[in-house]
């Protein structure tokens, strides 16, 4: 018979143990409650008619074919995937480069730069959305003020169907001051320093090492960074609803905003689930697909 010995700290952790479930019943349930109930009920509500009011219908999968065979599904689909892309290949380039930058300062100036590229984080995005809306003005904004004082034409940026949704991506310019930011330079921060040590005395150059050690050793947070730049981009259409609301004609609508005014402008609350049930599965997959590919291949 074998006897095991127990500690005890861990006699004690035994003994509480019930009462620390019991103190953490509430904050399962206030989570259960406003996260899970919503989101479940949104998924089922999908397959109902509900103007809001009236008792729902059930109406199978009626609501999700009239979507997909909409006149403008092709035109969300395609400004949803370019808006992804844009977000994720932005988020990635220019926080990772920042991070390098930083991480390679002298420690005065690293801890004051991590301070300046942190610090916008705080601001409220519709500060930011709003702030914008005016460097994007036609002629009276700043950044066609700066076009003319170079001799560049002005343009209409929010209101011209081929630049409006690039206007989009430029929101947040240099777009550092994100969490993607604070990932990367974490990440950096807690790479293997005899790793780094060796590359050193190996003689490599800056570039070199950052695609032969860097980027593959960081492969967990650009697998984090990819994901949540996908679903933020997904999921955020606010820019989108201030700015251009869709327009000009669908050059900017996309299915979140689709859904938006699917359900609170046309009280077609069921339809605008069944495209938020839609999204959910598009942003599984790519969830799935993202952390597949995105393994990390060194050991």
């Amino acid at each position: 018979m074998t006897l095991i010995l127990r500690s005890p700290r861990h006699l004690r952790y035994l003994r509480y143990q019930p009462v620390l479930m019991v103190l953490l019943l509430p904050s399962l349930a206030l989570i259960g409650v406003f996260s899970y109930y919503p989101a479940v009920r949104s998924l089922i509500g999908g397959f109902y008619q509900w103007n809001g009011f009236s008792p729902p219908t059930y109406s199978g999968v009626s609501q999700f074919k009239e979507y997909l065979q909409s006149p403008t599904f092709g035109t969300e689909a395609k400004n949803l995937a370019i808006l992804v892309g844009g977000s994720i290949g932005i988020t990635l380039v220019s926080q990772f480069t920042a991070a390098e930058i930083v991480v390679h300062l002298r420690p005065r100036a690293a801890a004051v730069a991590k301070y300046l590229l942190v610090l916008p984080i705080v601001l409220p995005p519709l500060v930011l959305i709003e702030v914008w809306a005016y460097l994007l003005q036609p002629n009276y904004g700043l950044i066609d003020k700066i076009f003319g004082a170079v001799g560049l034409p002005s343009l209409t940026w929010l209101s011209s169907p081929h630049l409006a949704l690039v206007s989009i991506l430029l929101i947040g310019f240099p777009w550092i001051s994100n969490l993607g930011f604070l990932i990367f330079l974490g990440g950096l921060q807690n790479l293997p320093k005899d790793i780094v040590d060796a590359s050193k005395l190996d003689g490599l150059g800056a570039l070199h090492r950052v695609f032969a050690i860097d980027i593959p050793l960081l492969m967990p947070q650009f697998r984090i960074v990819v994901i949540l730049s996908g679903i933020y981009a997904v999921q955020n259409f606010i820019p989108i609803l201030l700015l251009t609301n869709g327009g000009p004609g669908t050059a900017t609508l996309v299915p979140g905003l689709d859904m938006y005014q699917s359900a609170f402008s046309n009280d077609e609350y069921g339809y605008g689930m069944a495209i938020g049930t839609l999204l959910f599965a598009v942003m599984l997959v790519f969830t799935l697909a993202a952390m597949r590919l995105l393994r990390s291949r060194t050991a």
